[in-house]
């Protein structure tokens, strides 16, 4: 299971630009964040390896939103920006502060109670990574 370094990705963007509902963002929800998460995922490329490609597409299977034909067809830039788009998701899921407010012994105790996605942890020099995990 990669650990993906997530720490400048969180620090430095609005996760709300790739991940927000149309109640929050308006009819154009859909299409904008997926535009954004596009454009952004050359400057946050999160699986830079043909390995980390793979593992993200079979990472990808188990949720069931696509069939293995459609995760095959998916072209690497597409999967880059999917998985920036499922960090940003995660992070927004989890936490509505700043990376710096977050209480991590409240988020492990969350997680834990299933109550949010337990993809996120902080090393012991404050970096952010995020998992696959289901």
């Amino acid at each position: 299971m990669a650990s993906i370094d997530v720490t400048r990705f969180i620090r430095t963007c609005s996760m709300r630009d790739f991940s927000a509902s149309v109640a929050e963002i308006g009819a154009d929800a859909g299409p904008a964040t997926w535009r954004a998460s596009m454009e952004e995922s050359e400057e946050f490329d999160f699986l830079p390896t043909p390995e980390l490609l793979q593992e993200f597409s079979e990472w990808l299977k188990p949720w069931g939103a696509w069939s293995d034909d459609e995760i095959a067809a998916m072209s690497d830039q597409h999967l880059r920006a999917l998985c920036l788009q499922w960090i940003a998701g995660d992070w927004r899921e989890c936490f509505d502060c700043s990376p710096d407010a977050v209480d991590w012994d409240d988020y492990g105790t969350r997680a834990s109670e299933g109550n949010c996605p337990s993809s996120f942890y902080r090393d012991d020099a404050g970096l952010i990574f995020w998992e696959m995990e289901h």
